[in-house]
């Protein structure tokens, strides 16, 4: 990596470091580029150049989350307990335990808000194709199970994941709208929820493992 190349990727970590902070601690519609830029010791017009705006802002640091984040749920799909159930509820507690670690229920309501009301911009179509790679695992973790006999095979394996991954969104909304619910109850809620979904229905039939 050339000396240029090292000191733009620094000055962008730094420009993020400081906007993520702010968001925390001032409230992402408070905060400004001019004000980002200051801490950072660039000029605003470096950020617009790297960024273009506070929305791509918030949106590189949801990538960056997400890419630590992927790499903890791989952990996770290489060494799955025996069963499915605990499987997806420890998928649901890591992505809140991440979450939490990384950005605030305040800033993360923001992070939703911009996916809906830019939900045809940029902004709304790299956060889904995140989502989609957070799907993935989860249909890859479904695949090991049905491999191991212990899920019905004639399940579709991307179906049943999105279905798994859309209602730990849901979890997930209702736990940063409400700033006292606990990463715990959270965690209840969403194990019960797994309990539903994998009732007997779901189980193999004897015929198909043999």
């Amino acid at each position: 990596m050339s000396l240029r190349t090292r000191q733009k990727k620094d000055r962008s970590n730094r420009i993020l470091e400081v906007a993520r902070t702010r968001f925390q601690n001032e409230g992402y519609g408070s905060v400004t580029i001019e004000s980002i830029a200051a801490e950072a010791e660039v000029s605003a017009v470096t950020v617009y150049n790297y960024y273009e705006s506070k929305a791509n802002l918030l949106l590189a640091l949801v990538k960056e989350s997400d890419v630590r984040l992927i790499s903890q749920l791989e952990d996770l799909a290489d060494n799955l307990p025996e069963d499915i159930q605990r499987a997806v509820a420890e998928f649901g507690r890591i992505m809140r335990k991440h979450a939490m670690t990384y950005l605030t229920k305040s800033t993360w309501r923001e992070v939703l808000a911009a996916s809906i009301l830019e939900g045809g911009k940029q902004f709304g179509t790299t956060y889904r194709s995140l989502d989609q790679a957070l799907i993935e695992l989860m249909a890859r973790i479904v695949q090991t199970y049905q491999g191991r006999g212990t899920l019905a095979r004639n399940l579709e394996a991307d179906m049943l994941a999105n279905t798994l991954f859309q209602m730990q969104n849901i979890r997930f909304f209702l736990f940063i709208s409400d700033e006292n619910q606990s990463e715990e109850e959270a965690n209840l809620q969403f194990h019960r929820d797994v309990a539903v979904i994998f009732a007997d229905k779901f189980k193999p039939n004897l015929k198909e493992v043999k």
